[in-house]
């Protein structure tokens, strides 16, 4: 009986312990429903606003391991500001081609309207869509996805 009681207490101390010495974070996600829109071709699309300035479309594309800005918008998010640069790597893009890419650190990505998703590292590329890569759906997850909208339930 001794035995059986020392292992409660010390599993009891245990979890109160743990969230206090950090091992443990509290949950605070919240879900969010964003609304997609979808182009003729089938792809489905979302708004993001990043550093709390700058709104832009992105294409919501789980194969992409980044997410990914477009020339345009970097200029757009950097007129005002720098951004950190992480590296420089090597992409595959869908063509099968691969691209130099520059990397940055972004200190805010809002998806939809609420749903905050924190520091992301971005991607640069010269042209085509914004892209919200998995880098950033996993940092919200888990995810569904419908036609007309994906539900987010890993939001801050």
């Amino acid at each position: 009986m001794i035995k059986a009681a020392k292992k409660v207490m010390t599993l009891s101390l245990s979890i109160v312990l743990l969230p206090v010495l950090g091992l443990v974070s509290p949950v605070s996600a919240i879900e969010q429903s964003i609304p997609l829109s979808q182009s003729k071709g089938g792809t489905l699309y979302l708004e993001a606003t990043l550093e709390s300035n700058v709104k832009a479309s992105f294409l919501l594309d789980t194969g992409s391991s980044l997410l990914t800005l477009n020339q345009a918008t970097f200029d757009a998010l950097t007129r005002n500001q720098q951004l950190l640069a992480t590296r420089t790597s090597a992409a595959r893009m869908a063509n099968g081609k691969i691209l130099k890419v520059s990397q940055y650190q972004l200190n805010s990505v809002r998806i939809g309207n609420t749903c905050e998703v924190g520091p992301v590292e971005v991607a640069v590329l010269p042209k085509g869509n914004n892209i919200l890569g998995i880098n950033t759906l996993l940092r919200v997850a888990p995810l569904t996805i419908t036609s007309d909208s994906v539900i987010l339930a890993g939001c801050e």
